[in-house]
């Protein structure tokens, strides 16, 4: 498939004032990627970043999911998040992991003009290396402890924050 980029070229993006990526840290199904690529073409995600092993990538499945979002976000297939996260704390961006740990909600934060959310997988969350390189662990509010949001609601609702608190600092 034609939009997975095997290597974060740093220098040639052009990232601007704002800057929103996701990682994605061991999404294993094919309609949860789908649907976060859907989610993050409508909301202007500058690419996704997935690991080389042990997470879905592109398949027929992800792009009927996505419906035209696979044509819109770059993928891109990362070795180790730890190196292409430095390289983008580098470029000004802050990393925000989301995790049930956290007492902290996305809505207890100001999300910075540049943004890596960085979501776990289905069953287990993020992984202990994956939690240690970012900036910040925070949660979404649910009421029930022994439950999670599926990874592509949790995907849409720190989107929609993120671009909520954005265009309250535009007015």
């Amino acid at each position: 498939f034609s939009n997975l980029i095997l290597n974060f070229d740093y220098a040639n993006i052009n990232w601007g004032d704002r800057g929103l990526i996701l990682a994605l840290d061991g999404v294993e199904d094919t309609n949860n990627l789908g649907a976060v690529i859907r989610t993050s073409w409508l909301m202007g995600v500058a690419g996704i970043i997935i690991p080389e092993d042990r997470a879905v990538g592109l398949t027929a499945t992800v792009h009927k999911v996505a419906c035209g979002g696979v044509e819109h976000v770059p993928l891109y297939q990362v070795n180790q998040f730890s190196m292409v996260f430095e390289k983008l704390k580098a470029n000004g961006f802050w990393v925000f992991g989301l995790s049930h740990k956290s007492k902290k909600t996305i809505y207890d934060i100001n999300i910075p003009d540049k943004i890596v959310w960085v979501l776990g997988s289905e069953d287990k969350g993020l992984r202990g290396g994956t939690e240690k390189v970012c900036d910040e662990l925070v949660s979404i509010p649910q009421s029930s402890p022994s439950a999670s949001y599926n990874v592509s609601v949790a995907a849409a609702l720190a989107l929609a924050e993120t671009k909520r608190q954005w265009a309250i600092s535009n007015k």
